[in-house]
């Protein structure tokens, strides 16, 4: 960051902006004279603006003028407020009310996200603040409440639903929290419509599903998709690799459309710390390098969808149609497939009556909260085991790797397993297997087996984080391309003669065996496993789509124009960008 860049930290991420910044952010909204009392924006909001505080103080507070009413955080002259719902475009959940008269400065979100393209060094200061504040509201448990049992499988959908989406909130479990019954009874919602979301300002979802929960949130569609339109390229998976994808493919005039079931970055975006991406010594958070891909996309002008599953495949004359889990349908020239990989589960008895609730396949905030610091057990010996396992260790009083092999030296990056080795609170056990889960209520211990000596321990465990590896997400597919013993899918030059669709097709490498279809990331059948080689994947494909539509004569729609040098030098420094082609 350069030194104009470098505001002035105060505790909880909130950054005194200098009167430079302040002056260039005048040139993107309007002053405004406010008086003490006055809401600047409120809980139930669809969205909000960047406020800017040039005199006066403000708080922001949930639940205001409600039993639960509490005041989050306090700004003062040359603070900014917002946090990541900002840039998400989710339904606002918290109020902000100024507790003094004075003058902010509101900017408009179309245009923060336009500051965040163009303004390298406000950028910076803007996504790190906001950032925090949600790393800040996540721990509080601010935002959403989740009322439901840890016993039902529905709470935990909505659970892995919470945290796939990084989404804050507060679960009241209805077998341990006086709350739960008392919310319960102040809403008078019967048990039979458990599990329920109540959204601050907003609807009571009643066991709502993940597409009607998004939608409720703001969170389905960053643009209004026609999706009778024939697009130039559709992404499916919001991954590293489907986010590069739709990045290049914007920006090279492709009109580009990048659904995705879950969450945007995939696997990736739910990685504590990224250690060894090229140009970060000090690492990202998988949150961050999605929201600056995604930032980086939305300037492009791509079109995402979250919260759609596609359920099948279909071509016909160099067409390519995906059709949707609510039965809308995508058409596009061509399509890069970008859906990952699904979490492999362990063969163990009551695993699912677990699930979420002791048993987790992501190591972030909101588990290292459930765990409540006790002891936790990492199963696995790659670097995603190795980076949950170094992130419990920060708050969890022991952690212990559990491996089959006899070191994570075959498995794990070198820069992981010195720091492994290093740590007091980490033990590593090889040779070893989780055999059984203990517990009735809640996870309490865990079963391992000694393969070298044949004894089994119990170990005490408040949680059991499974990196064992993942199948591809390609059972939409119906088995319509070509694909390897395990299902992840062939490209280019692996792709025997036999299974080729068109005898005289010669695949393009990330070519599947249909043309114009191509494949990047996990999915893809000998991939390398790394943030870094996904995005590279991501964007070369782009490459190649241009090279198969030039050679079956369909030419890309009204290319965009080429982005000003402004805009371009600000996206080079503002995001870990995809390697040049």
């Amino acid at each position: 960051m350069t030194s104009e860049a470098a505001a002035i930290q105060s505790p909880g991420g909130r950054p005194i902006l200098s009167a430079a910044q302040v002056a260039v952010l005048r040139t993107y909204g309007d002053e405004h004279v406010v008086g003490s009392g006055d809401l600047l924006f409120a809980d139930g909001n669809p969205t909000y603006d960047l406020v800017v505080v040039l005199e006066g103080h403000v708080d922001i507070v949930e639940d205001l003028g409600g039993q639960r009413e509490t005041v989050i955080a306090s700004y003062g002259p040359n603070q900014f407020l917002g946090e990541m719902s900002l840039l998400t475009g989710q339904r606002v959940f918290l109020t902000a009310m100024m507790t003094s008269d004075g003058r902010v400065l509101r900017i408009p979100a179309p245009q923060v996200r336009t500051i965040m393209a163009e303004e390298v060094d406000l950028s910076e200061v803007i996504l790190r603040a906001f950032l925090a504040r949600h790393a800040t509201l996540a721990h509080r448990g601010a935002g959403l409440t989740l009322v439901g049992s840890r016993f039902d499988v529905d709470t935990r959908r909505l659970l892995g639903v919470f945290a796939r989406n990084r989404l804050t909130f507060k679960w009241l479990d209805l077998e341990s929290s006086q709350d739960a019954e008392t919310m319960l009874r102040e809403l008078d919602v019967p048990l039979d419509d458990l599990p329920i979301v109540v959204v601050p300002g907003g609807p009571l979802l009643r066991n709502p599903s993940r597409v009607a929960l998004l939608a409720a949130l703001g969170l389905a569609a960053t643009h209004e998709i026609d999706r009778t339109e024939l697009c130039d390229l559709l992404v499916v998976g919001g991954g590293p690799a489907g986010l590069a994808a739709a990045v290049y493919g914007a920006s090279e005039g492709m009109t580009t459309t990048l659904v995705e079931d879950t969450a945007l970055g995939g696997q990736a975006g739910t990685s504590p710390r990224i250690e060894n991406y090229l140009g970060f010594p000090a690492g990202l958070s998988g949150e961050e390098l999605a929201a600056r891909a995604a930032l980086q996309a939305e300037k492009f002008g791509v079109r995402f969808e979250l919260g759609a599953k596609a359920v099948a495949l279909a071509s016909r004359a160099g067409i390519h149609e995906v059709r949707f889990e609510d039965g809308e349908v995508v058409t596009a020239k061509s399509v890069i497939l970008a859906s990952g990989a699904r979490y492999n589960r362990l063969p163990l008895e009551r695993l699912a009556d677990l699930e979420g609730v002791g048993v987790y396949y992501a190591a972030t905030q909101m588990e290292a909260q459930a765990c409540g610091g006790g002891p936790v057990i990492v199963v696995g010996g790659g670097n995603s085991a190795g980076q949950a396992a170094l992130f419990l260790a920060e708050t969890c009083t022991s952690v212990r790797i559990v491996i089959r092999s006899p070191s994570l030296a075959q498995s794990m990056s070198r820069y992981l397993t010195d720091r492994i080795d290093d740590h007091p609170r980490i033990a590593v056990s090889p040779y070893t297997q989780v055999v059984g889960l203990v517990g009735d209520d809640v996870l309490s211990a865990i079963d391992v087996h000694d393969d070298i000596t044949g004894a089994t321990e119990t170990v005490p465990a408040c949680a059991l984080f499974v990196f064992i590896g993942a199948a591809p997400s390609t059972g939409w597919l119906d088995g319509q391309l070509a694909h390897d013993d395990h299902g992840f899918l062939l490209t280019g030059a692996d792709i025997p003669a036999s299974a080729l669709e068109e005898p005289d097709h010669l695949p393009l490498f990330l070519e599947t065996s249909r043309p114009g279809i191509f494949c990047v990331g996990d999915v893809r059948s000998r991939s390398v496993k790394r943030v870094a080689t996904a995005i590279g994947e991501g964007s070369m494909a782009v490459r190649l789509v241009f090279e198969r539509l030039q050679a079956n004569g369909l030419a890309i729609a009204d290319p965009a124009p080429a982005p000003d040098e402004r805009a371009t030098a600000a996206a080079a420094e503002h995001a870990p960008d995809v390697p040049e082609r």
